[in-house]
């Protein structure tokens, strides 16, 4: 029975095998997809003459039953069932060429088994028998796809045995993996597709049989839309998982049980205070076969049954102890997104030698521990505990140990679910011989750099404090004078630190440093090979804590070599934040092709450098709060000398402590190979700044005020020609008699010194908070995160500028000219908001259009130096644009200039000053500062505020504007709550109506008469597209007739603005050309002020 049973099965699987293997039931294969012009070949050039030839076809699924397609006797009379033009042999004259080739336009239904037979005189000279496969290639979604949407790719041939395999390409080259799904369709997939993924898609087929080709190869052209982002649905999974472990045992992290296509794994800390602070911590990709893990090695993808390559995903993670807190596993697949949660809690018992006992921590979701204790293998023996802080529970031994208290100790936590988890921690019977008793327990070492810590400062702050006290002694006295050795002369010894390398070879002293008399001379130093170096620690402004011109001499125990005397002074030198890994050539160019780290700081400089910045944040808060906080003192009767004198004594202690902790910042900072590197290559490029230097120091992000400068105005202009800077539009003044102006001057005087004290306090921080340093610091990491993004990931360049005033201005350019494209040669100069730094702010909208983007902060914001007053502000525009036309090459009808909110300001200098620029987009911006200053003012202060603005902040966009004759595009958020003097809900008070109506008004002056102005602010009190639409639609506008309206006027010759267009028309026509202009010069954002705005809202300016 088994042996018939085998015999079936064999035959069957021969039979199966011979009709879809090489079996010579065709001759050639052909692949077609639908529609595509295709030729099934058939050629015998032996014969010639009086041949008839007959094309038969034999469907899929209607074995052994041929049908005519088309037949031709020796007459070349042509018949068969085909009456269409698209199916005919290829060349008519066949029986001369011996070409008997079918042309044809494929359908479904077409595919088979074709038969090129050929006879003469009723016989058979050659049959051919070629197998046509239609191939269906479908792509989802179609082109153009949204950005960051799943691209799938999908392919089948039909009848599935015409071919063996089926891939696809990418447009790198790269073969993509692939899966065959049912129904055999072989599907490829791209999750996320970005602008990088644009491009040609080669589908190969690999025939089955017989083929003339081992291959064809079809082609699927994908486009991305960078105007649309698609979004995903996501699932929530009911149920929360919630479980602890032990420290450093792996516990699974379950996810969704789909089969995805990538999976991101975040992680929010337990005791994060918001869910802004959650991290990704891994991210693989199945598709592209990327893997991100920050949590290597604890972290990792899990094994069977879990097949992470073929979509099962789970995670196994080994924590530690402050590892615990919320998982969120999150896989993808298409277009959905499944979510399912962790918490973790992780315990970790220790043992402490003191009378404590021991003690558990619990890291982790505390909130989901409901009850947590210790037990004594002795179940009878009672403990006392107490908790000293959320998250540990400590108990207590009594000394000395003895037999009933030694034992194993046993830490249990409950869950709420019912979970348990416990850790066990033994104490063992001291040694008999010994005679003190201790525990037998784990004993934490204080590290290495906190004793430091603790050991020098006292030392640094005695010798500091014994030279204070000298001081009071000796403050009549010079500064010590020594014999020079180079002049023979008595000096100043620290005007020529040569004396001490060039005086005779004597050995390394301590020096007493205070004067003894006119005829007292110190004794000359000398560095020698064979004698330990000196360190010397000369006075510097560290932190602005101390400057008193002693020199203190150290004599080291171990000697130095000269290189590492040099970084003697590195206390001085700039706080390095992230290291940028330099650019690959071998890599692909994209957001893959280039990552960092931040800085990683060893302890000692670490907490040295955490005092001093809460240090510096306490002195910028008393700083700020210094009127308030002297006031107080004086209610209080503390500003006296008998009060004064301790507290300046308590302040100079603090000081003295924070000079040593400076002292050992430098250190830690010493004993720092990378630190050492960076200061290396930073002395390199100071010395020689060529552009090999100037790339290895772009891979560092430090202080800017230490980076060295990249291109100055002085360069391409006189600096004697505007010392007081570039020229900006001034208020037309009153005409007054000699009398009255001195009496009006006379008059107005403490009005100019309250408007100058107001402004250079708290004025042009109110308009500028950006500049205040308390906001820079609290926005630091986010934007060290931003810059590292625009340095990484798009490869840009961070220069500094040195404007006319002497100001550094921080840029940062990204250059898209290599790219291709018209997009990538235009260049977005970006003028930020009063509170908007290139790291995070307009910037980021025409780099993700695909512009080349140059941005800059505002003098005294981030890097760049000074104030933002305006004629600073139109110093620091000035050298941007000499920077970009002069050093990156680019023309001014390249240059197009962006502006966010106050950015309007210089902005709009620019086009006036620079009138060959291609155009300006205006975004959220107002026509004069004024009223908006009397809006946050009080109503008394009128006056005060008026002169104020027009003396010291007179920003003036308008009447800059006015002056550019290119193309404007103004962009008004419909709730914007910034710009408007009433509210944001009153769109008509939005200060962006007055800017439009003043620049139509000037350019169009007969079409904005007071009829043309009330139909443009009509259209402007529009709250929403639909009443806009209505309002345009009522006036019936059509934007042909404007159009060629325009372009008559502007053949006639008269380019400059103002036009007298509509001079001579009718009240309607000027209507409707209004409304046609309002709409051209301005587009509506339905968004508050602080928006971003997307890509897809950035155009260029409507041209004629």
């Amino acid at each position: 029975m088994e042996c018939a049973f085998l015999t079936v099965i064999f035959v069957s699987f021969f039979a199966v095998y011979s009709s879809f293997s090489g079996d010579p039931d065709w001759e050639d294969v052909v692949v077609a997809r639908e529609g595509i012009p295709t030729v099934l070949i058939c050629t015998d050039t032996t014969v010639r003459g009086a041949v008839a030839i007959n094309w038969k076809v034999q469907p899929v699924g209607l074995e052994k039953e041929w049908k005519l397609v088309l037949s031709a006797n020796e007459k070349k009379e042509f018949s068969g069932s085909t009456t269409e033009k698209s199916t005919r042999l290829t060349d008519p004259n066949f029986q001369d060429s011996g070409v008997f080739s079918l042309f044809l336009l494929p359908r479904f239904e077409d595919r088979g088994l074709y038969s090129c037979m050929l006879k003469q005189k009723e016989r058979k000279l050659k049959e051919k028998i070629i197998l046509l496969g239609i191939l269906r290639v479908t792509v989802v979604p179609p082109p153009p796809v949204p950005r960051r949407s799943p691209l799938r790719l999908s392919a089948r041939v039909f009848p599935d045995y015409a071919v063996t395999q089926i891939t696809w390409t990418a447009p790198s080259g790269i073969i993509m993996k692939s899966e065959r799904k049912p129904k055999s369709s072989v599907l490829a997939k791209l999750p996320e597709v970005e602008n990088d993924d644009t491009g040609a898609y080669v589908c190969t087929v690999y025939p089955w049989g017989n083929s003339s080709n081992s291959l064809l190869a079809f082609s699927v052209n994908v486009t991305v839309d960078d105007d649309k982002v698609s979004s995903l649905r996501i699932t929530h999974e009911n149920t929360e998982i919630s479980t602890a472990t032990q420290a450093n045992t792996p516990v699974p992290l379950t996810c969704p049980e789909v089969k995805g296509d990538y999976v991101w794994l975040y992680w929010l800390r337990a005791d994060a205070k918001k869910n802004n602070e959650m991290q990704l911590v891994y991210k693989y990709d199945r598709w592209r076969g990327s893997t991100v893990n920050n949590k290597s090695p604890m972290l990792e993808l899990a094994g069977s049954p879990y097949d992470a390559e073929a979509g099962s995903f789970s995670f196994i993670l080994t924590p530690g102890y402050k590892d615990g807190g919320l998982y969120i596993c999150e896989v993808f697949y298409n277009e959905d997104a499944f979510s399912k949660r962790t918490t973790l809690s992780v315990l970790k018992g220790m043992g402490q030698e003191r009378v404590e006992k021991g003690k558990e921590e619990e890291g982790g979701e505390r909130s989901q521990v409901i009850s947590a204790g210790w037990k004594h293998q002795k179940k009878s023996h009672r403990l006392n505990m107490s908790s000293k802080q959320p998250g540990s529970i400590s108990t207590y031994l009594p000394l000395p140990i003895t037999s009933d208290t030694a034992g194993n100790y046993t830490c249990t936590i409950q869950l709420e679910k019912g979970q348990t988890v416990s850790a066990t921690q033994a104490v063992n019977l001291p040694n008999e011989d010994a005679k003190d008793v201790s525990v037998s327990v784990p004993t934490p070492s204080l590290p290495p750099s906190l004793s430091v810590l603790l050991l020098l400062v006292p030392l640094v702050a005695a010798a500091v404090g014994v030279l204070l006290w000298r001081q009071k002694h000796i403050s009549d006295r010079g500064i010590e004078q020594s014999l020079s050795v180079i002049s023979r002369e008595t000096e100043n010894i620290y005007e020529n630190p040569e004396d001490i390398r060039q005086a005779p070879p004597q050995s390394s002293v301590y020096m007493d440093l205070k004067p003894r008399g006119e005829d007292d001379v110190y004794r000359e130093l000398e560095r020698q090979r064979s004698f330990a170096p000196v360190l010397l620690l000369l006075h510097t402004k560290v932190s602005e804590l101390i400057t008193y011109p002693h020199l203190i001499l150290i004599q080291l125990s171990h000697p130095l070599s000269s290189q590492l005397q040099q970084k003697a002074f590195i206390n001085k030198r700039p706080h390095l934040q992230r290291i940028h890994r330099s650019t690959d050539p071998s890599r692909p160019e994209g957001r893959a092709g280039r990552r960092g780290w931040n800085y990683q700081p060893r302890s000692l400089e670490k907490h040295s450098d955490s005092i001093l910045s809460w240090a510096s944040a306490l002195w910028s808060l008393s700083y700020y709060s210094s009127p308030l906080l002297l006031c107080y003192l004086y209610r209080k009767g503390y500003i006296c000398s008998s009060k004064l004198v301790p507290v300046s004594q308590y302040v100079g202690t603090v000081l003295v402590c924070l000079l040593g902790v400076a002292c050992l910042r430098g250190l830690g900072r010493w004993k720092n190979s990378e630190y050492l590197q960076f200061i290396s290559i930073l002395d390199e490029n100071k010395d020689n700044h060529t552009p090999a230097n100037k790339k290895r120091l772009r891979c560092y992000d430090f202080d800017f005020s230490y980076w060295p400068s990249d291109f100055s105005w002085s360069e391409v202009s006189n600096p004697k020609l505007s010392k007081a800077g570039v020229s900006l539009l001034k208020p037309e003044p009153r005409l007054r008699g000699a009398a009255d102006s001195v009496l009006h001057s006379v008059r107005t005087l403490p009005c100019h010194i309250i408007s100058f004290l107001i402004v250079h306090s708290f004025g042009r921080r109110m308009l500028y908070p950006g500049s205040v340093g308390l906001l820079q610091k609290a926005m630091r990491p986010m934007l060290q995160q931003g810059q590292a993004r625009l340095i990484e990931e798009f490869d840009g360049q961070r220069n500094k500028l040195v404007a006319c005033d002497g100001n550094e201005i921080d840029t940062m350019f990204v250059d898209r000219r290599r790219e291709g494209g018209q997009k990538g040669q235009t260049l977005v100069i970006c003028c930020e908001g009063n509170a908007g730094f290139y790291e995070v702010g307009c910037m980021n909208t025409p780099l993700e259009g695909g512009y080349s983007v140059l941005g800059w902060n505002h003098p005294g914001f981030a890097g760049s130096t000074g104030v933002p007053f305006p004629q600073n502000e139109a110093n620091a525009m000035d050298v941007v644009i000499q920077y970009a036309v002069h050093r990156l090459g680019f023309q001014l009808s390249d240059i197009v200039v962006y502006a966010w909110s106050i950015g309007g300001f210089t902005a709009s200098w620019a086009v006036m000053s620079y009138p060959e620029i291609q155009s300006v987009v205006l975004d959220a911006s107002f026509d004069d500062l004024l009223p908006l200053a009397l809006k946050v003012m009080p109503d008394s202060w009128k006056p005060l505020v008026q002169h104020a603005v027009r003396q010291y902040m007179n920003l003036n966009n308008a009447d800059q504007l006015l002056k550019y004759q290119g193309p404007v595009l103004l962009i008004r958020r419909t709730r914007d709550e910034i710009i408007t003097t009433t509210g944001p809900e009153d769109v008509m008070s939005n200060r962006g109506n007055d800017l439009l109506l003043k620049l139509l008004q000037f350019r169009y002056p007969k079409i904005m008469t007071e009829e043309g102005v009330r139909v443009v602010r009509q259209w402007l009190g529009s709250s929403n597209p639909i009443e806009e639409a209505s309002v345009y639609s009522g006036y019936e506008v059509d934007d042909d007739w404007c159009v060629s309206v325009l372009q008559s006027y502007q053949a006639e010759g008269d380019v400059l603005f103002p036009w007298s267009v509509g001079e001579d028309m009718a009240m309607e026509g000027r209507r409707q050309l209004a409304l046609f202009l309002a709409r051209k010069y301005m587009r509506n954002f339905e968004t508050t002020h602080c928006t971003p705005l997307p890509a897809s809202e950035f155009h260029s300016p409507w041209r004629l």
